[in-house]
């Protein structure tokens, strides 16, 4: 029955049949059933891991850190400000040509507001793990683009 050689050191899997190579020290011999099912796991968002024997597992990848989810949580941040920038400009502009403004000059303030309670959530107690991200009425985002 064929068989795979997997090394633990490497994280490689190894056909010694037909590897031209010394193959390292740590091998250990799996079947192609086995390693079949290892691919599957891993198609499916697993990662790979060493049991204490030295065989291949696959294990549910680690979740964040608090550093990876203070990143996200910025750019997260960063992206809802964005996507509100058009109607800050909007109005200002408006303002400048004299024109009616799309906006009240209360929602205007509520725009500004949501702005400055979005750059203030890294300032939150239960920052980056327990987020309160402030909202902005909808409808203020469906005065048009």
């Amino acid at each position: 029955m064929p068989q795979l050689a997997f090394s633990g050191s490497t994280r490689a899997f190894y056909d010694p049949a037909s590897w031209p190579h010394d193959l390292p020290s740590d091998i250990v011999l799996i079947s192609m059933g086995d390693h079949a099912r290892l691919l599957g796991e891993l198609s499916e968002g697993r990662v790979l891991d060493i049991d204490a024997d030295g065989y291949p597992v696959t294990t549910e990848p680690a979740g964040p850190d608090i550093e990876q989810l203070a990143l996200l949580a910025r750019q997260r941040r960063d992206a809802d400000i964005a996507a509100v920038q058009w109607l800050i400009e909007r109005h200002r502009g408006e303002l400048s040509l004299q024109l009616t403004t799309t906006l009240t000059d209360e929602d205007y303030l509520l725009v500004h507001q949501y702005v400055q309670d979005l750059r203030d959530v890294p300032e939150q107690d239960g920052f980056p793990t327990d987020i309160v991200w402030p909202t902005l009425p909808a409808e203020l985002l469906a005065t048009g683009a």
